[in-house]
């Protein structure tokens, strides 16, 4: 299992490729154009106060995708990966809360319309877990490891 799941460097190449190529996907079909799929009222997709909100949304989603692809490259310390995989497992958690919440679903508000409408909120389910069983990993393999020197050292 545990060749399975991605460690923490792939996990944030990952999660960082994603949260940057997903916002250039929307950038080169046009932003308003792919919020119309989640059938936003045509007088808000013609707001400019609107275009700017999701500009600076997506801008700002391709800023965190480089700030998390530069930790995944660049964060060797365990303890440090420990604690940065809690802290994104939390934001993005509260991030595919935020997506699930205004979804088109039995449980959310419809705040964006039709099906596609799930789609940012799994993919942030799918992050999140990501993150999730990061933390589970490095928060027990430490534990393990300490075990195996502790047994490594009561049998000399």
């Amino acid at each position: 299992m545990k060749t399975l799941l991605p460690n923490f460097k792939t996990t944030f190449l990952i999660v960082g490729y994603t949260f940057t190529l997903l916002p250039f996907s929307l950038f080169t079909k046009g932003l308003m154009k792919s919020m119309a799929e989640f059938k936003v009222p045509e007088y808000i997709l013609n707001s400019s106060h609107y275009f700017d909100a999701i500009l600076w949304v997506y801008v700002h989603m391709t800023v965190i995708g480089l700030l998390i692809l530069t930790i995944g490259y660049s964060v060797n310390d365990i303890n440090k990966q420990k604690w940065i995989a809690t802290l994104l497992f939390l934001v993005t958690a509260f991030y595919a809360y935020l997506d699930f919440r205004s979804a088109d679903w039995i449980y959310g508000n419809a705040l964006y319309k039709g099906e596609s409408s799930i789609i940012p909120a799994i993919i942030g389910l799918l992050v999140n877990l990501l993150f999730f069983q990061l933390v589970i990993r490095l928060f027990t393999s430490n534990k393990l490891t300490m075990r195996n020197n502790d047994n490594k050292l009561s049998s000399r």
